[in-house]
């Protein structure tokens, strides 16, 4: 089950525990200051405020588990309370983080550390003087010469035609 929920939190980005709280995805986006763009900033907190899951959540667990919705909600509350109310010092949500049990408090260490993804960019100002080439008039010429010479051999063929 801790993979659907997973999922779930990585699609929608909020995880429900129940009366422990919800694991929560905030963004912010990136910010331009002095001639560079700073990064983006991306974090998963855990607020211990007891929320309950929607209706779509509940949704979403059942067809996983290709049971009923009622089922769901059971035993979804079923593995919260025996994930949290074990023993264990440390619950470990492979590709989220893991939350630590200290001194009877829940506390929450993320795997995911946006900096190690973004790097800032920097911004230097362009010269505005822009070099252009320059063409010399025998290559304009040259073009006007080879498209005459095209239009003349065209010209004759259709009189060629034309007549013979």
């Amino acid at each position: 089950m801790k993979s659907i929920l997973e999922q779930y939190f990585i699609e929608f980005g909020q995880l429900d525990l129940l009366s422990w709280g919800s694991l929560k995805w905030q963004k912010q986006g990136a910010e331009f200051i002095d001639n560079t763009l700073s990064i983006p900033k991306e974090s998963i907190f855990f607020e211990p405020i007891s929320s309950t899951p929607t209706k779509h959540f509940y949704t979403y667990l059942a067809d996983s588990l290709s049971i009923s919705l009622e089922q769901a909600s059971i035993q979804y509350e079923s593995f919260i309370q025996s994930l949290f109310d074990g023993n264990s010092e440390k619950i470990t949500f492979e590709s989220l983080g893991c939350f630590l049990f200290v001194n009877g408090i829940l506390n929450w260490e993320t795997n995911f550390v946006s900096n190690n993804y973004y790097s800032p960019v920097h911004f230097d100002r362009v010269s505005e003087n822009i070099e252009i080439e320059n063409e010399s008039v025998a290559n304009k010429d040259n073009w006007v010469l080879f498209a005459s010479i095209i239009s003349i051999i065209s010209l004759l063929a259709i009189l060629y035609k034309f007549f013979h």
